[in-house]
């Protein structure tokens, strides 16, 4: 997956301490909780991102988990987890793609004035931006559930706290 032809239209990222072994515990915990959410036409798989041919001939792929909705295939959501010494790293981003057929939308928009209407999302109506919003809810759901498992698994291991969970926005 070439990154570089994406627009990041949100993101979010946090680290763990003491739990840099975890990036493929956090990566199956969201995928089981996105199964378990069964959202009609979500979809998962691993892939390999990079952000350019040169970066990726030097070492610079990475592994990602890639979420896409059937219903906005220009949108993925693609979460990112890595070990940062003894602390795991956590990425969450909501892509957008460019698609001639959304910028037609957009340029086809009377009612959009001239500043918002290239936007990216101004040619989403009312129920695209809610299936979009639901969309990148489950996504974050699964991914503080992911969270909540390895810090409560650490946490029965230590007494002590591993990160700091209103940060995340767990509680």
């Amino acid at each position: 997956m070439k990154l570089h032809e994406m627009m990041i239209a949100e993101q979010f990222d946090t680290l763990l301490d003491n739990l840099g072994l975890e990036a493929v515990g956090l990566q199956l915990a969201v995928e089981r909780k996105l199964s378990a959410i069964a959202a009609e036409g979500v979809t998962w798989r691993m892939e390999s991102g990079d952000t350019g041919l040169l970066r990726a001939l030097s070492g610079k792929r990475r592994d990602l988990l890639r979420i896409d909705y059937a219903k906005l295939p220009e949108y993925s959501v693609l979460i990112y987890a890595r070990p940062f010494g003894s602390a795991l790293q956590i990425c969450w981003f909501l892509f957008a793609a460019p698609r001639l057929v959304n910028d037609i939308r957009r340029a086809l928009r009377m009612e959009a004035d001239a500043g918002s209407r290239f936007e990216v999302g101004a040619e989403l109506d009312l129920f695209d931006l809610a299936d979009l919003n639901a969309f990148i809810g489950a996504t974050k759901l699964a991914l503080r559930f992911a969270i909540r498992q390895l810090t409560d698994a650490a946490d029965d291991l230590d007494d002590g706290a591993n990160t700091d969970r209103n940060e995340l926005g767990l509680e």
